[in-house]
């Protein structure tokens, strides 16, 4: 009699257990409850994993944007030649802009391009003075995105033909140089330095075509200076570079 009440018992907790146990997860799902392991494991992703996609959105895009003007040089011919850091492809609608220090355009067009240069023809690019390059239209190797690539430089490495024939002592303050050829001038200015390398005042008061006159104050007899003038050319050069005399007063 005992076994069998013993029976009945056991078998009304294992029904007790069944019953409630359905009910138990009814209860929890109807609370909002998730299956939490199963969800975070399914979902999870190492960060590396994640860092990796979220690059490869942006591939493209960077592989562009990472081209770079490494050296730019000028030339006398109006040449201004552009290095590139790494290889470039370019769109069919490329162009190529030059503004100086002012923002004012310089008139100049792509001469020539490969994967790692363009040379821009220009005209009136000044020696020693500043500029700035933009081109358009460059892909990456892997992109069909262009962007504009830019870069600061200064216009030198220009040699030019124009020469200073002879120097000229007038009064106490004035040099005049006459030129070798007829010469033309864009933004000129002067630059004079006495034997030690210091910086005299100096101004240019009168151009023409075949000399330059320049006031320089406080000259002495016996001493050397070295006269700098930025901004000349004959006509057939298309940029401007500089002419340098050293005169000693007599």
């Amino acid at each position: 009699m005992k076994n069998m009440r013993k029976g009945i018992l056991v078998g009304a907790l294992s029904m007790s257990m069944l019953v409630s146990a359905p009910l138990s997860a009814s209860a929890a799902s109807q609370a909002g409850v998730s299956d939490a392991p199963y969800a975070v494991t399914a979902k999870y992703e190492k960060p590396e994993k994640q860092n990796q996609k979220k690059n490869e959105g942006q591939g493209k895009k960077n592989e562009a944007q990472g081209k770079e003007i490494g050296k730019v040089t000028c030339t006398s011919a109006g040449k201004v030649n552009i290095s590139f850091r790494g290889q470039v492809t370019y769109t069919d609608a490329v162009t190529a802009a030059i503004k100086d220090e002012a923002g004012e355009e310089i008139p100049c067009k792509i001469a020539k391009k490969n994967k790692g240069m363009m040379s821009v023809s220009a005209s009136g690019l000044v020696k020693g003075q500043l500029y700035t390059i933009m081109i358009e239209g460059i892909l990456g190797q892997n992109s069909g995105e262009a962007v504009t690539i830019e870069k600061t430089f200064t216009a030198k490495g220009m040699k030019t033909k124009c020469k200073v024939d002879s120097a000229a002592v007038q009064g106490k303050n004035f040099v005049v140089l006459k030129m070798k050829s007829a010469v033309s001038y864009k933004d000129a200015t002067v630059l004079v330095t006495d034997s030690n390398g210091q910086e005299c005042e100096a101004k240019i008061v009168k151009k023409a075509r075949g000399n330059i006159k320049i006031q320089i104050s406080g000259m002495k007899k016996g001493s050397t200076y070295t006269i700098v003038v930025n901004g000349v050319k004959i006509k057939k050069e298309k940029s401007y570079s500089s002419i340098t005399k050293t005169i000693t007063v007599k």
